[in-house]
């Protein structure tokens, strides 16, 4: 530089150069210095942006590693795969179809579409999502929810395509997670037992479930005078609840509001929901009706005062009792073991009458005779220790054609040596106090009975109404949840069958109040009840809907012609059945019926036994069976024979009611559990010749 000056300088001092000449010399000398500064400058920010370049790649390699994300080349022309970034290849790379192998196969077309829009540049969209198999092994499948989007390289024939593929299974798991959880407790809310809304810090409604709504009597979804409006301004909470210094609390109280037609009472909870620094960010209010509950501690409190008021009929009865007692007859007796004897002092030294320890039994008439015999046969073993027998027996004393209750009580004797001689104690005619003992518990279980009934009757009616109605609300909810049409077929022939059980059930109900306010009437026709049977057995059959379970009919008659009430049969016959499908999941259920005589009880003939014809039905199952020792008490209302099964309801019961009206006799048989059971009736009737 310091050269060019000084020539610079010595060209200017030169005669032979002018001021033109000088200029032009100047100005290259200028551009040649200006070149070199930019070509210095360029080397330099040459420099700068290459560092800089591998800053930013190696920040954009740590987001994809951080992110997960992978990215491939798809060479066109060679129809060949290779990851760029990432392990989702191998490092020599795959073909096109390889690639495409591990792809889903309901995805397979949509990715291609993707890749030939791309490479042609006639696609409107440049990101697909799609299922990757990321298991290289072919007998192994762990499918996974993938998102690309990609870019081709050039601008007139592209012949590559870059993608980058990012893993979303675990975002799509959450996602799907936070959408069954969010639908979850939004039916919940929905479906609440309780109503339940919320409201802003101010008092004002956000939101109301159909319950809430259904207790309030909303007029519209956002009903005008219950939204926009603060409840703070409104009783009960007017009066309570202060709206500067909210808190939690819970209270019943009646509501009114005439507007609306509102007049219940109310079980109510006031609860503030506060943020983090203890503020009041909303209001949640949870309103249970319970006015019937109300009217049903009402009536219980009534149904005490009825107890008490029968307690004291009671007590009137034992002061009866108690004079009776005191009236009644009694006499003083004495076993002695050495004479074998037995006698009877009105007073202690007068016998009034004497008798062996066997005639004494003989006189026991309650089907003890011969244990009574026995133990009097060895009095030594029977009276060594205070005991007391009440004892049905022909009168000791007097008439010997009636029969009478007799209280004895025994106290050992034992002679000087500590040997027992005998015993002795006293007799006492109680007949007249088992009487009115039977007319007590009468009252007694009358009064208790008052008590309870009523709610042990509501309470099973809750139960058992409560089984098939939350199967049909449950199902019907999922029910437009479901896509698979078997599904959807199953789950329509759930709600069907409980809504002919709650059906029948309903039924059962409406025949027991018939029952319980006037006796079962029947209606005998002249009926061919072979082709009657044949009728109840096709709508039967339609109830056995197990694949495991065949329905048998067993109609051994043509004809059978005879006068009945068809109808009533039917209903005990349809109640067999029903109970048995209940309780039969493989094997067998067989109807059938038969001629059949019997002798039954009547007391206005001689001997008191008549033989009648009758029909006998039977319904029989290869079902759970009936433990023995509860056979007997099936034909009761709403018996649970073990926690995990249904009950058997009403039907059964009232199948006894209408043996017992027709005169005829019901009954099961069954060998246990697991061995089935036969239930069956028999009723009286006029009966044709059958064929």
């Amino acid at each position: 530089m310091k050269i060019l000056l000084s020539d610079i300088a010595t060209l200017k001092s030169s005669p032979a150069i002018d001021d033109t000449g000088l200029l032009i010399l100047a100005c290259v000398t200028i551009a040649f210095i200006a070149a070199l500064v930019v070509t210095i400058f360029s080397n330099n920010r040459a420099r700068k942006a290459a560092i800089q370049t591998a800053n930013v790649t190696s920040i954009m390699r740590h987001a994809l590693e951080i992110g997960g994300v992978s990215t491939v080349k798809f060479n066109m022309m060679h129809r060949y795969v290779k990851s760029t970034f990432g392990d989702l290849l191998p490092k020599e790379g795959v073909t096109y179809e390889e690639f495409m192998e591990r792809i889903h196969p309901e995805d397979r077309p949509v990715f291609d579409r993707f890749i030939t829009h791309i490479s042609q540049q006639t696609g409107d969209s440049n990101e697909v999502s799609f299922r990757w198999n990321s298991q290289t092994q072919v007998q192994t499948t762990i499918w996974r929810n993938v998102y690309a989007t990609g870019l081709a390289e050039g601008l007139m024939l592209p012949r590559n395509v870059v993608c980058t593929i990012t893993d979303e299974t675990k975002e799509m798991k959450e996602q799907r997670q936070e959408h069954e959880l969010t639908d979850r407790y939004q039916s919940i809310f929905r479906k609440s037992i309780a109503g339940i809304s919320f409201y802003d810090k101010n008092g004002v409604i956000l939101v109301a479930n159909e319950n809430m709504a259904e207790i309030f009597h909303f007029q519209s979804e956002h009903d005008p005078y219950y939204f926009g409006k603060s409840i703070f301004r409104r009783p009960p909470f007017r009066d309570i609840v202060d709206p500067d210094n909210l808190e939690e609390m819970n209270f019943c109280t009646h509501i009114t509001i005439p507007e609306r037609g509102v007049n219940s009472f109310m079980e109510i909870m006031f609860k503030p929901v506060r943020n983090g620094e203890g503020m009041v960010q909303n209001i949640l209010l949870v309103i249970r009706e319970i006015t019937e509950e109300r009217d049903m501690y009402l009536q219980a409190k009534e149904n005490d005062r009825q107890t008490r008021e029968a307690n004291e009929k009671i007590q009137n009865y034992e002061a009866e009792l108690l004079y009776l007692m005191e009236n009644c007859d009694m006499r003083v007796w004495r076993a002695d073991f050495n004479t074998h004897k037995v006698t009877f002092h009105k007073q202690l030294s007068q016998i009034e009458r004497e008798m062996t320890f066997e005639e004494f039994a003989d006189l026991i008439t309650d089907g003890r005779t011969e244990s009574a015999k026995n133990k009097f046969s060895t009095p030594d073993a029977f009276f060594n220790k205070p005991v007391t027998y009440l004892l049905q027996m022909r009168p000791v004393f007097h008439d010997r054609s009636t029969k009478e209750w007799n209280l004895v009580n025994s106290i050992p004797l034992f002679d000087k040596n500590g040997h027992q001689t005998g015993s002795f104690g006293t007799i006492r005619n109680m007949t007249q106090l088992i009487e009115a003992q039977e007319k007590l518990k009468e009252e007694t279980r009358r009064a208790n009975d008052s008590a309870r009934l009523k709610s042990v009757f509501m309470a099973n009616m809750t139960h058992e109404i409560r089984t098939p109605l939350n199967a049909i609300v449950g199902f019907s909810d999922v029910l437009s949840m479901i896509e698979s049409p078997e599904d959807k077929k199953e789950m329509v022939r759930v709600i069907m069958n409980n809504c002919d059980m709650l059906l029948r059930l309903v039924n059962d109900i409406l025949e027991v109040s018939g029952m319980d306010a006037n006796a079962i009437k029947l209606e005998p026709v002249d009926v061919d009840f072979s082709l009657a049977f044949n009728d109840i057995c096709e709508t039967l059959k339609q109830r056995v809907q197990e694949p495991g379970v065949e329905f048998i009919k067993d109609n051994p008659y043509k004809t059978f012609p005879t006068y009945l009430d068809p109808k009533r049969i039917q209903q005990v016959v349809t109640n067999f059945v029903t109970n048995a499908v209940k309780y039969t999941h493989e094997g067998h259920i067989k109807v059938g019926y038969r001629q059949e005589e019997r002798t039954i009880k009547n007391k206005l003939v001689a001997g008191g036994l008549e033989t009648k014809q009758g029909i006998y039905v039977y319904c029989e199952d290869t079902g759970a069976g009936i433990p023995k020792d509860k056979q007997s008490s099936v034909f009761e209302r709403f018996v649970k024979l073990n926690d995990y099964v249904q009950g058997t309801g009403l039907g059964l019961s009232i199948c006894k009611a209408i043996a017992n009206r027709s005169g005829g006799q019901i009954g099961v048989t069954s060998e246990g559990e697991g061995h089935g059971s036969t239930f069956w009736m028999w009723v009286p009737c006029e009966l044709k010749q059958a064929l």
